[in-house]
């Protein structure tokens, strides 16, 4: 039985080791000279493990027991030193102790060398996305410009007149290169997305701060993108009654949500034109409403709410919303597109917490 116990111990190291001590003690009464070989050795390791498992204060009810036995409940022959044995027994506690604080000193400080290698990592990723931004957005902006200026510029247009008349075929042409510019800048704009976001999440969020502050620099960064691009962007985020306490999931995906709602006014709204975007928190929901006119192509039909045009993206994020007993309704009606996504909030994770505010 010791055997067995000593050779599973270091997968179980507590329960083994008083295991072991209750085998030390109890063989006696298995076997007459069961206590020549569960003697002093297998207490000892017994010992020694629960100090190293466990915490400072059983190493030191471990101690004051061994002590109050050898003095006072079972003194040891006239051959052994009690002083000797209570100061061998200390030993081991006190090795015991050590090997467990070396090993949480080196666990922290290997924790330490990780978060300062991530804080590095996040700068540099930050760095490429400004440089990103800098390099390649600008110039897919002015060139969706200038596509769109075509256009607008068919003969007989108000624009006509002052870019010159272009035949339908070309017009058609320069309505797909816009299609694909606007395409390329919104996946530039995600790949930056995903460099500057943090997937480190902050200890809670018990008033609703940290997801309130999430999806305003989401907003604001959408913002300055769609005003870049010619839309006369209104969003507003109102808080009625208290800002929510979102999980992390629950944040994550009102966040996503509105990441693809600023991707779909650069693809499909009218270019130029005026867009209004409200995000409503509410102490126990989010809702969030979407209103702009559409581009001519896709605006001659109207839409009902349970076809979502352009189709995978909300489609998915409506699905996803039902799974939270939420709604994501849309509607196109003369020319106009309209979303209307709600979003309830119930309860918030005790761990993590809640995305970490994305650095715009």
């Amino acid at each position: 039985m010791l055997v067995a116990t000593l050779v599973v111990s270091p997968l179980f190291p507590k329960s083994m080791s008083v295991a072991i001590i209750v085998i030390a003690y109890a063989g006696d009464l298995f076997t007459s000279y069961a206590s020549s070989g569960n003697s002093l050795p297998t207490h000892l390791y017994a010992y020694g493990m629960l100090a190293y498992s466990t915490n400072v204060i059983i190493a030191a009810a471990l101690f004051t027991y061994y002590v109050a036995t050898i003095l006072l409940i079972s003194p040891p022959g006239p051959g052994t030193n009690p002083v000797s044995m209570i100061s061998m027994y200390a030993m081991v506690l006190l090795l015991g102790r050590a090997l467990s604080w070396s090993e949480k000193t080196t666990r922290k400080r290997f924790e330490a060398v990780q978060n300062k290698n991530r804080l590095q990592e996040l700068e540099s990723r930050a760095r490429i996305a400004d440089a990103i931004h800098d390099a390649v957005t600008g110039d897919l902006s002015a060139a969706a410009f200038v596509a769109q200026r075509h256009v607008g510029g068919v003969s007989g247009s108000p624009s006509a007149a002052a870019t010159g008349p272009v035949s339908a075929a070309d017009a058609e042409d320069w309505r797909q290169i816009n299609e694909y510019i606007l395409s390329a800048l919104t996946n530039v704009h995600r790949v930056i997305d995903e460099l500057n976001m943090d997937a480190t999440v902050l200890p809670g969020d018990a008033d609703g701060e940290a997801l309130a502050n999430l999806l305003r620099t989401t907003m604001d960064d959408g913002d300055r993108r769609l005003r870049k691009l010619g839309f006369a962007i209104t969003s507003i985020r109102h808080c009625a009654g208290g800002k929510p306490s979102a999980s992390r999931e629950t944040a994550e995906l009102a966040n996503n949500l509105l990441r693809e709602i600023y991707a779909n006014i650069a693809r499909h709204a009218a270019p130029g034109s005026k867009v209004d975007l409200s995000v409503m928190l509410r102490p126990n929901a989010i809702e969030i409403t979407q209103i702009n006119p559409m581009k001519e192509g896709i605006a001659g039909a109207d839409g009902h709410d349970n076809e979502l045009p352009g189709g995978h993206g909300l489609a998915s994020f409506k699905k996803q919303l039902e799974s939270h007993q939420g709604t994501l309704t849309t509607s196109a009606q003369d020319g106009s597109w309209t979303l209307f996504a709600y979003i309830p909030v119930t309860v918030i994770d005790d761990s993590p917490g809640l995305f970490e505010q994305v650095q715009a």
